[in-house]
């Protein structure tokens, strides 16, 4: 082991001891003193050398994304497996879409999502309610969520993921009304705690999974973030590898 790297260890062992004493009440390890020096050797260390600093930030950013990935696995496990409403098609394959009815990128993405229904028969989308970008937006997943109770979501989500503009409460209620959804019963399960329990419960697993932004696409054991303009393609080849290979959550 280099001199800086024994160094560097005694410097973690170091803050560690210091750290311990300050936390306990009675018989510290090292006296006012000794604890002002450990201190001063520390920080004279990092100032030296700050790219220690960046070492450590890294193995933390590692362990932080190992962590994350452990817990897509879990949650995408149980998203392909379940028998949901909130879907189009019936294949054995799934792609999962994180979105916010008022992100442009998303709306940009849905015509390719289409496409990608149409040609690959064998494959059904999941549409994950993620209103990540104003009070509207959630206003909208709450009728969503409600036109899933009369069997008429993807209806529904076409219909307003159609529409110019951005995606108001109003216009959603109008879409409802469009597509022939019974209004009464609709605003009964929209006001039914259910419905905010649900969308509360995919804002926590979108956080959980470490989806940041709209859209956020997983198929198989792949993440595809955003909209590029060649997403079809770059789901459909994902698709084909969990058609050949499999994956680890399917």
């Amino acid at each position: 082991m280099s001199a800086k790297r024994i160094l560097s260890a005694a410097i973690i062992t170091a803050v560690f001891a210091v750290s311990s004493s300050q936390a306990q009440d009675n018989s510290p390890a090292f006296d006012e003193k000794q604890t002002h020096a450990i201190e001063g050797i520390v920080k004279s260390y990092l100032l030296k050398n700050p790219e220690f600093l960046r070492e450590v930030i890294n193995e933390l950013n590692k362990r932080q994304e190992a962590l994350a990935a452990e817990k897509r696995k879990e949650v995408l496990s149980s998203i392909y497996k379940e028998d949901t409403p909130f879907a189009s098609g019936k294949g054995k394959l799934t792609v999962v879409e994180f979105f916010d009815y008022n992100c442009g990128y998303c709306r940009h993405a849905f015509s390719e999502v289409l496409k990608l229904a149409d040609a690959e028969k064998d494959t059904r989308i999941v549409f994950v309610e993620f209103p990540i970008l104003s009070d509207e937006s959630r206003k909208a997943s709450e009728v969503a969520v409600a036109a899933a109770k009369q069997d008429k979501y993807f209806e529904f989500h076409r219909a307003l993921m159609s529409k110019p503009g951005p995606a108001t409460e109003e216009k959603a209620l109008k879409v409802a009304s469009e597509i022939g959804l019974d209004m009464d019963r609709l605003k009964k399960d929209r006001e039914n705690p259910e419905t905010a329990a649900l969308i509360d419960k995919n804002l926590a697993l979108g956080t959980a999974m470490g989806v940041e932004g709209t859209p956020a696409f997983f198929v198989g054991d792949q993440t595809i973030p955003g909209a590029p303009d060649d997403l079809k393609k770059i789901i459909a080849t994902a698709l084909q590898q969990v058609r050949t290979k499999g994956c680890s959550v399917c």
